[in-house]
């Protein structure tokens, strides 16, 4: 989300000049979602008629009107899917299965924590994504799993290359500061598995949905030992499987995303590479000189009145980032970040895929060039995704194939692969 501090800005995630269909000069978030969910439409997520037919009937003045139109045409193609299913028409129920993940996904972005729509939205995300995987078994190779640690069990998606066991490289996905598990099939996992990669999907600490099934799984209980050990148990699980080729281990990440995939990646000497967008090596920084610095400059009571104060997507976004740590505010989440999401980047060994879009703000940009010069890395690359290709948002959703493209050819060849 775009941040302004004395006339500069400090953060942003797309050109403001290529907006495409919500055009509030105070609010490019929604636009950016929105762009977001236009990308999904490659993967038959949504479709344009259905996408932009609920668009114009949205307030985007109003979380309500979002998350209404979108939830209202959730159901009606869930129960397309649930019809077809009954018919035995499994390929039409799994399309339409996942276009009703897509659009109730779409209005969980506008349901706030204290919401009394929050969880249930947010499982029937779930439901429909699970409905849509078992209908395309035939042709998406899957099972739903578990990581442990300490007692806690993240739930998680392994995405099989093939149905066999012979070993495949594998990707481990973190999720950003706004996705969960199943957007990453967007996000990297079925391309992945299209390229004869196996892929993890899994929802861990840190992570917005832990939480909705164990509201225990907080920063205050996850210290950076903690994380890191959770981050070491998925790894665990796909090294004991006979299908991952355990030299071939990758690890990936978007936004903050990237951030996690970053810190695991040069705390855990098993992975082979890393491809983050972007990477960075300092959380607390991102707050305080990007993203956040607003909200960190007084006490939790001044910092909750500033984003209370802003337009319904960034004041939601906010305050899920809040309550998926565990904190109230920013202000009080921050002294967390500061003890568990920094690291040397030089500590990075494995092969290194730098990547970030040219309308990044300042901060981001440092970073991801810093992680790159200094990672210690033989084999490492740096990436900027550009307006020339179309590629220049935040995280590059307005190109992931050509996104796909640099990061699939870039893991081939340090890896010696040909899916």
């Amino acid at each position: 989300m775009s941040s302004v501090q004395n006339g500069e800005i400090l953060a942003e995630r797309m050109n403001p000049e290529s907006r495409l269909f919500f055009m509030d000069p105070e609010d490019e978030d929604l636009d950016f979602i929105f762009q977001w969910f236009v990308g999904w439409i490659a993967y038959g997520a949504c479709t344009p008629g259905e996408l932009f037919k609920v668009a114009r009937k949205v307030d985007a003045k109003s979380a309500v009107s979002w998350k209404e139109e979108f939830e209202k045409e959730a159901r009606k193609i869930e129960a397309i899917g649930e019809d077809c299913l009954k018919k035995g028409h499994r390929i039409s129920a799994g399309q339409a299965f996942l276009r009703a993940f897509g659009y109730y996904r779409a209005a969980y972005c506008a349901i706030d924590p204290a919401d009394a729509d929050f969880f249930p939205v947010y499982f029937k995300t779930v439901e429909c994504f699970k409905k849509y995987l078992d209908a395309m078994s035939k042709t998406i190779n899957h099972e739903f799993v578990e990581i442990e640690y300490k007692g806690y069990k993240f739930p998680g998606i392994f995405l099989k290359a093939e149905n066999s066991n012979k070993p495949k490289p594998t990707i481990l996905f973190h999720n950003g500061g706004e996705s969960h598990k199943e957007d990453t099939f967007f996000l990297g996992g079925k391309e992945a598995i299209e390229r004869g990669y196996n892929a993890l999907l899994v929802d861990l600490p840190y992570d917005v949905q832990p939480r909705s099934y164990d509201p225990e799984v907080t920063a205050k209980n996850f210290p950076k030992a903690d994380l890191l050990g959770a981050y070491h148990a998925a790894t665990d699980f796909l090294v004991a499987r006979p299908d991952v080729d355990a030299k071939r281990l990758v690890v990936c990440g978007d936004s903050y995303g990237g951030m996690k995939s970053t810190l695991n990646a040069a705390n855990d000497d098993r992975f082979a590479a890393l491809v983050a967008s972007a990477p960075l090596y300092s959380w607390p920084l991102v707050i305080k000189n990007g993203v956040m610095p607003p909200f960190v400059m007084g006490d939790p009571e001044e910092s909750k009145k500033i984003i209370n104060s802003l337009p319904w997507l960034s004041r939601v976004t906010l305050h899920r980032v809040c309550w998926m740590h565990g904190f109230d505010s920013i202000v009080e989440w921050l002294p967390a970040t500061e003890n568990n999401m920094e690291f040397d980047p030089r500590d990075l060994k494995c092969a290194f895929l730098s990547i970030r879009a040219e309308s990044e703000g300042p901060e981001v940009v440092r970073q991801a060039t810093e992680c790159y010069e200094k990672a210690s890395s033989k084999k490492k690359a740096l990436w900027i995704g550009k307006a020339e290709d179309g590629a220049d948002f935040h995280c590059q959703i307005n190109n992931l194939a050509l996104r796909f493209q640099v990061q699939f050819d870039f893991l081939d060849e340090v890896l010696d692969y040909n899916g």
